[in-house]
């Protein structure tokens, strides 16, 4: 009999420790699950701001608006149109300018070394 009890305590125990298990198991998939959702609003949020940005990118962009504000402040900006000499292939620009790199000073044990190579001449 009393092996009987032990084994019964033994295993209310693991069905306990089971169950303390699932439930924090539950109580993190939800803490995921409320996260997740959290995150799918942000990200609702940005596009629809995305949205709200690249229209008004494209309202701003109109070329006749753009037209109208450079006549506007034409005396400010001195805006001129492009002339076709000024469009250019890349094979025309200009080449870039060649950095001279000084050469590498000798260090100080380089010097010792050549001096002791002359003595033994």
């Amino acid at each position: 009999m009393p092996i009987s009890k032990t084994l019964d305590v033994l295993l209310v125990l693991i069905m306990l420790a089971g169950a303390a298990w699932t439930f924090g198991q539950k109580y993190q998939a939800e803490a995921v699950e409320t996260e997740v959702t959290r995150l799918d609003r942000k990200i609702a949020l940005e596009r629809e701001t995305i949205q709200l940005l690249e229209a008004d990118w494209s309202l701003m962009n109109q070329p006749n608006r753009l037209e109208e504000l450079a006549k506007v402040f034409e005396g400010d900006l001195r805006l001129r149109p492009t002339q076709p000499e000024q469009i250019v292939e890349p094979n025309e620009l200009p080449a870039p300018p060649v950095q001279i790199i000084p050469e590498p000073v000798a260090h100080s044990s380089d010097k010792f070394a050549a001096v002791a190579g002359a003595k033994a001449r």
